[in-house]
């Protein structure tokens, strides 16, 4: 599910990291889709190495394997990636549900910007006749310093949280589906058509609609399948048949035996109560 965030509080709270630390943050989605960033590009020497499409694939990978860390240990993980910069990505958590990343990183841990200036310019040789890097904006810290940026970032994701600079919204998502599956009800519903068209996976999709649905999401479409069909019995002349179409039962005689078995009538009988209530 895309994050909700307040663009201009969430900047300002990245440029004040910026400013205390001189290092870059990244905030990604539970997918792993960039959506914010302090300083907005790379560092010179990342943006030549995704230039590469190997070691550009090579960057995903590495940003993927820490997230699915994160999602294990619920908790930072600081790493070292493909090309030898330091990196960390801290968990946004809520109602113990992961719903994004911090990233931070793109740091040089060495004595000397003459030693990282060599190591860059040796990883980039398998790539590139006599490469010349550039390492000024990449900022050089201790492990201990480091550390200590991880603990600055973990409170900076603890009060995004509480104030709500980021959030999910589980009621915008219980209303997206609703008014989706209504819209839909006479299609074939399936879990990647639906997860896809909200712009959610299917994990996502099944874990939402259990935390905030209390059931499946094939549980929750047989629901409102029903709950129309008693209003198209209630409100119109529709022959019965048309009506287990329109919910989408494209087996009228499992239809019939699914609505009595859940409202405790007969579709007929049900149809019957109402119309004598009216008269």
């Amino acid at each position: 599910m895309k994050l909700e965030f307040d663009k201009d509080q969430l900047l300002k709270l990245m440029k004040d990291f910026y400013i205390l630390t001189g290092i870059r943050v990244v905030l990604y989605d539970d997918e792993y889709h960039q959506l914010l960033s302090w300083p907005e590009k790379d560092c010179a020497f990342c943006t030549r190495v995704k230039s590469h499409p190997e070691l550009r694939r090579k960057c995903m990978e590495s940003d993927i394997h820490s997230f699915q860390q994160c999602d294990d240990r619920k908790d930072i993980t600081i790493y070292q990636c493909h090309a030898g910069l330091i990196e960390a990505a801290v968990p946004l958590i809520s109602s113990h549900i992961i719903i994004g990343y911090l990233m931070f990183g793109q740091i040089g841990v060495s004595d000397s910007y003459t030693g990282l200036l060599a190591k860059l310019r040796q990883y980039l040789t398998g790539y590139e006749d006599d490469p010349v890097v550039t390492v000024d904006d990449i900022p050089l810290k201790s492990i201990r310093q480091i550390r200590a940026a991880g603990t600055v970032m973990q409170a900076f994701t603890f009060y995004t949280l509480s104030n709500e600079t980021v959030a999910f919204r589980s009621q915008n998502f219980t209303n997206n589906l609703r008014s989706y599956l209504l819209s839909h009800l006479s299609d074939s519903l399936d879990v990647n058509t639906i997860a896809a068209d909200l712009g959610i996976s299917r994990s996502r999709l099944y874990l939402e609609c259990s935390k905030y649905l209390g059931m499946g999401i094939a549980e929750y479409i047989r629901e409102l399948r029903i709950d129309k069909a008693k209003e198209l019995l209630r409100t119109t002349d529709k022959k019965i048949t048309e009506i287990a179409s329109d919910v989408g039962f494209d087996d009228y005689n499992y239809f019939c035996r699914f609505f009595k078995k859940t409202v405790g009538y007969p579709a007929k009988k049900y149809r019957e109560i109402f119309q004598a209530e009216r008269e």
